[in-house]
């Protein structure tokens, strides 16, 4: 009997090593990643924030194929919750969905995988329940805490947030879907000066950290954090090729040389970096991109948004049994100004238009439970960064917050700017008068603000609308200057 038993181990770490070798298990290093195989996913470590109710928690990882696998939820020492399912075959993962838990911690979830009368364990540490954001974009939700104004101080702003977890998603690319993130920059960690400023651009984001910390102060309970980002990249490179192709996206077109120098092809950061969580039970999503796409398929961008939000809200439901909402909540900001460049006055309010799918608020019809923090007014003609990174990333969160606390936590506060509600053409008088949905404040009249589009034989151009008079709720814009017919009226680049 010794000797069956002990070559039935031999056998089993003997297979599983082999598989390991050509299945991808243990893809980075970790503690977590046993000889055997049995594992979970990457991103399930310690410190991690999981799903609060209602929603169930989704814990998966990889093993032997037809082993069984019982995942326990301690509470100090005393388990509180199991769950036994068995690894699948055909792929060699596992999978339990947990039940919905109050928000609180820390907890420790153990998986335990058994074949006949081998058992392995794996445990994951100071665990806590709470709402888990994932944060994506390009540069702009790249920048760390570090690059950001008054940054001494927000990076020694740590000891009240230990609560706000924080995790940072390796630059990576692939040409089909990943199953698993291939590499993490920072596994989940409590935050320190150290990981949300270790350098220009890489981890932590500070949109990210500093949009989770107010919703902390909101909340007070737990906070989950998921960066995944990368400088310089295009929507099609974080979009999945179904909904490319939707949009009818061509493969190939002329690349801005100043806005666009991550990875461009399709679907390549989708496969890597967003694809990988699907399985996760989410909260919500922030978004801060489009600058790479000022001068590249700018026109279709109005189609390709709306559908990645979409598509994502429908891949990280299908993954999550169910777990995530279909609608979940979607943030994401509008461009700020570029300064640098007269070629782009043209691509930025038109690819700010196209964030709102051409409606110019949301949520609207095409684009349902999605709040933007607008940042325009935000240019930073100083910044070491390039005035199209605006260093005043707390006001971008703050902005963020807002909307997330009204839309996905459903309070009663105002978290949009004024919205043109009635506007009238007094052509006798030259005037354009808009009416707004709440009462507005005039900080300074600046001739440059407004612009008004003057057409004639289809031909359009960009003039000048200076402010004339403004009341409580309406604004009067001077536009004698358009002595054709006035078309359309937008916020200037200067």
């Amino acid at each position: 009997m010794i000797a069956s038993e002990f070559v039935l181990g031999l056998v089993l770490r003997l297979f599983l090593q082999a598989h390991v070798s050509a299945g991808g298990f243990g893809l980075f290093s970790s503690d977590k990643v046993g000889y055997v195989g049995f594992r979970f996913a990457s991103y399930i470590d310690d410190y991690m924030v999981l799903q609060r109710e209602p929603a169930g928690a989704v814990i998966w990882g990889y093993g032997a194929p037809r082993a069984t696998v019982t995942v326990t939820l301690c509470r100090d020492q005393e388990p509180i919750m199991k769950k036994v399912t068995s690894v699948k075959a055909d792929s060699n993962t596992w999978t339990v969905v947990l039940d919905p838990m109050k928000p609180g911690g820390p907890y420790e979830v153990m998986a335990q995988q058994t074949l006949g009368r081998i058992n392995f364990t794996q445990r994951v540490h100071d665990v806590l329940f709470g709402d888990v954001w994932l944060c994506s974009g390009q540069s702009n939700m790249k920048m760390t805490v570090s690059q950001v104004f008054n940054a001494t101080a927000e990076l020694s702003d740590t000891a009240a947030y230990q609560s706000v977890r924080i995790l940072s998603v390796s630059s990576t690319q692939a040409q089909q879907e990943l199953e698993d993130l291939a590499k993490v920059d920072l596994r989940w960690s409590k935050p320190t000066s150290k990981n949300l400023g270790h350098g220009n651009f890489t981890y932590m984001s500070a949109v990210c950290w500093l949009f989770g910390r107010f919703l902390y102060d909101a909340l007070r309970y737990p906070v989950g954090l998921l960066s995944s980002s990368w400088n310089g990249t295009p929507i099609e490179a974080w979009s999945s090729r179904r909904s490319l192709e939707a949009c009818g996206v061509p493969r190939s077109g002329s690349m801005p040389s100043d806005l666009q120098f991550g990875p461009s092809a399709h679907s390549v950061l989708w496969n890597a970096m967003i694809h990988p969580l699907r399985n996760m039970t989410l909260k919500g999503v922030i978004w801060y991109q489009g600058e790479s796409n000022v001068n590249f398929n700018r026109d279709l961008y109005n189609c390709t948004f709306p559908l990645l939000i979409d598509d994502w809200r429908q891949t990280f439901h299908d993954g999550s049994q169910g777990q995530t909402e279909r609608f979940f909540p979607f943030g994401f900001v509008q461009l700020s100004s570029y300064l640098f460049d007269e070629a782009l006055d043209d691509g930025l309010p038109q690819i700010r238009w196209h964030q709102t799918a051409d409606f110019g608020y949301v949520p609207n019809q095409r684009m349902p439970n999605t709040f933007m923090a607008a940042s325009v007014d935000l240019c930073d003609r100083n910044s070491p960064f390039g005035s199209i990174h605006p260093r005043d990333k707390q006001t971008v969160a703050y902005r963020l917050h807002l909307g997330a606390r009204a839309l996905a936590y459903g309070e009663k506060l105002i978290f949009q700017g004024p919205l043109p509600q009635k506007i009238e053409l007094l052509a006798d008088k030259g005037l354009l008068n808009l009416t707004y949905s709440q009462p507005i404040k005039v900080q300074r009249r600046d001739d440059k603000i407004f612009e008004v589009s003057c057409c004639s034989d289809h031909q359009c151009k960009w003039l000048p609308a200076p402010m004339d008079t403004f009341s409580t709720q309406s604004l009067a814009l001077n536009i004698t200057s358009c002595q054709d017919t006035p078309a359309a009226l937008r916020l200037s680049e200067n």
